[in-house]
């Protein structure tokens, strides 16, 4: 009989035991999938007023009961983020953000914003988007810079600060071809007592030489979000990275990031080169040339930058492969318009444009209102880990 009670007792522990870590497991879940939608909101993926998609759907899209769903969208409600609407036009919609206290004058009159491209590709519409968010300015005081080059460009520039009445100027550092190119303009700028501030949305050479001279400006630090998503690699045994893309700079750039990472020193690390324009065939490509490379001991690193992410997304669908348990693959994301989906399935290496934006426009407005000097301003990158690694 004593054995007996023993048993149950055993089997009694064992069950509160699973439970328990159930409920560990769901509590992370409903956090990670909260963070997921809540970066969805700040980058603009999901606007106010847009109403998310339904519960069976967000089950489907992370893979977990709709208990976790609710819980996520609970928290998010509790911030304030979103909001439950019940009737005929029942579902979860995004709140809009409350409206800014008015600010009191001065404001600024133009403000310009130098664009690292003219593509709705670019990181710069979420930058932008920022910057409107933080600036006290008129509707009408943004200024876009075409796409020019070399001497246009500086012909440009000078029609800008002779006659349009620019205030002050934010620059994507990443224009500029080199850093000899951005000291040029940049001193050119100073010598005429203009207001400028530099950007830079990923981790470059020009950026590293800005910041080593302790140039004012907002710059992306990626080392901490990479050291993580390495960690995890690590732990699981990975000794070599695989960087693919089809744009070499980002390749090489994320490349860069990685061997000056002190966790980078511990990975074989090799890039694989695809042909943009041969588009149509990178599915077939990704089959013949990456499948193959990616072993037990191999980490996939995927460039957001122009790669058609939904191709590897359905080449790993039709293989059967479950990213994280078949093959191990985070990305870069470059650009502030990937696939949501994507980007809820998978990890990344993310930078917060929006945030570099508001923080660079609120900068530059106390610099051009207020005559304060420039400041130093790094904005970490997030890991976002879904397990994929």
């Amino acid at each position: 009989m004593k054995s007996v009670l023993l048993s149950e007792r055993k089997l009694a522990e064992k069950r509160f035991s699973c439970y328990i870590g159930c409920m560990e497991s769901n509590v992370i879940k409903y956090q990670r999938i909260a963070g997921i939608l809540r970066e969805r909101i700040r980058r603009g993926i999901y606007r106010p007023g847009d109403k998310l998609p339904s519960y069976p759907q967000l089950c489907e899209l992370f893979e977990v009961s709709a208990m976790t769903i609710r819980l996520a969208v609970a928290l998010l409600a509790n911030e304030g983020l979103l909001r439950r609407e019940r009737g005929r036009g029942k579902g979860v919609y995004v709140t809009p953000p409350p409206s800014a206290p008015e600010k009191s004058a001065p404001v600024l009159r133009r403000l310009c914003i130098l664009p690292a491209a003219p593509t709705l590709r670019s990181d710069d519409p979420a930058i932008q988007q920022g910057v409107v968010q933080a600036v006290n300015a008129a509707e009408t005081s943004l200024v876009l810079m075409p796409a020019l080059s070399g001497a246009a460009r500086r012909e440009y520039l000078a029609h800008l600060l002779d006659g349009a009445g620019v205030d002050g100027f934010l620059i994507n550092g990443q224009i500029f071809a080199s850093g000899e190119e951005a000291f040029e303009v940049i001193d050119s700028f100073r010598e005429r007592q203009v207001r400028c501030l530099l950007l830079f949305s990923a981790e470059d050479a020009c950026s590293r030489d800005f910041l080593g001279r302790n140039h004012p400006g907002v710059y992306i630090d990626e080392q901490s979000a990479l050291a993580s998503a390495l960690a995890v690699a690590a732990a699981k045994g990975k000794t070599r990275l695989l960087f693919a893309g089809v744009d070499r700079y980002s390749v090489e750039r994320s490349l860069d990031v990685a061997r000056r990472s002190a966790a980078g020193s511990t990975f074989a690390l090799e890039p694989v080169l695809f042909d943009e324009l041969a588009a149509k065939s990178l599915f077939r490509e990704f089959e013949k040339r990456l499948l193959p490379e990616l072993d037990a001991a191999t980490t996939l690193v995927l460039e957001g930058s122009n790669l058609p992410l939904s191709y590897f997304d359905a080449l790993l669908n039709a293989r059967e492969l479950k990213p994280g348990r078949d093959i191990s693959v985070f990305y870069f994301e470059h650009y502030c318009n990937l696939d949501p989906l994507f980007g809820a399935r998978y990890s990344s290496v993310t930078r917060p444009y929006g945030e570099l934006g508001r923080a660079a426009g609120l900068l530059l407005e106390r610099m051009v209102l207020e005559g304060m000097p420039g400041e130093v301003l790094r904005i970490p990158a997030d890991f976002n880990d879904q397990g994929t690694i």
